[in-house]
């Protein structure tokens, strides 16, 4: 079981990559989220957190590849005041070979009626076992995000800016991602996303997305990106304050991972 673990880990592109994009809403959109406005946009794209207007608490699983040792929990807060809106998150992922425990805070403000931007600092506690000891590692994430017109939106975020490792070898770093992407909204019921995303040590993915919201309370998304190929679907819903949000992205050679997540809207 352990070399198992280790080849389907192999497989996924970086070991410290694993929980970099995080919430059902983007797995249901094959990870084209530089756009969304949610509270999981603290860890997307922290700008767009400057959007949310009410107090929120968010809880997501994700299991990768339906195996008990793949599995990330995240949960996440964000509070709007007057001037910005700061939020903070938590996330942990692995098993008994490999551990990643995650900690982010960050802050986003308006800059007029247009744009908006944020930076997040993240603490990584990594633990590789018994042979290997553990380690941690401070990193950033910047985010901006611009409305072009009513219809269009910009968003863009890079992820480790700092080029953060571990240890002076660049195999170990933590990865520095660059998304960016396009929002654009056809009508109230309809919109699509088309963003690209580059690892510096790995090719470009290309991402595309759409939302359809067929009636009041229920949105249906799906996404496909390149490199890995990945197709994603998911669907979402709210009862009250509370919404619900299920997704599922499959591998083209390791097969489906599943999310469930749940956002509670906060009192104002």
């Amino acid at each position: 079981m352990k070399y198992l673990y280790i080849i389907l880990l192999c497989f996924s592109n970086n070991l410290l990559a694993q929980i970099n994009n995080q919430g059902a809403i983007s797995t249901s959109m094959a990870g084209a989220n530089v756009t969304e406005i949610n509270i999981w946009s603290i860890n997307n794209n922290i700008s767009n957190i400057a959007y949310i207007e009410q107090a929120q608490f968010g809880v997501s699983v994700n299991n990768r590849f339906l195996l008990s040792g793949l599995t990330t929990g995240t949960v996440a807060f964000a509070l709007p005041r007057k001037t910005g809106t700061f939020g903070v998150s938590y996330s942990n992922y692995g098993n008994t070979y490999y551990q990643q425990h995650t900690a982010g805070f960050g802050y986003a403000m308006k800059f007029g009626d247009n744009f908006s931007g944020g930076l997040k600092i993240n603490y990584d506690y990594l633990n590789l076992g018994n042979v290997y000891g553990s380690t941690s590692i401070i990193s950033g994430d910047l985010g901006l995000n611009a409305k072009l017109s009513s219809e269009l939106n910009l968003g863009i975020a890079i992820k480790n800016p700092t080029l953060s490792s571990p240890t002076n070898s660049n195999e170990d770093q933590l990865p520095t991602i660059i998304q960016l992407g396009l929002n654009y909204s056809f009508s109230e019921e309809l919109y699509t996303v088309i963003a690209i995303e580059k690892d510096i040590l790995y090719p470009a993915s290309f991402k595309t997305a759409f939302v359809y919201l067929p009636i009041e309370n229920l949105r249906i998304r799906a996404g496909i990106g390149t490199f890995p190929t990945t197709a994603a679907f998911g669907f979402g819903t709210s009862i009250k304050g509370l919404q619900i949000d299920f997704a599922a992205s499959y591998h083209q050679i390791l097969g489906f991972s599943p999310e469930f997540a749940l956002i509670y809207l906060l009192n104002k």
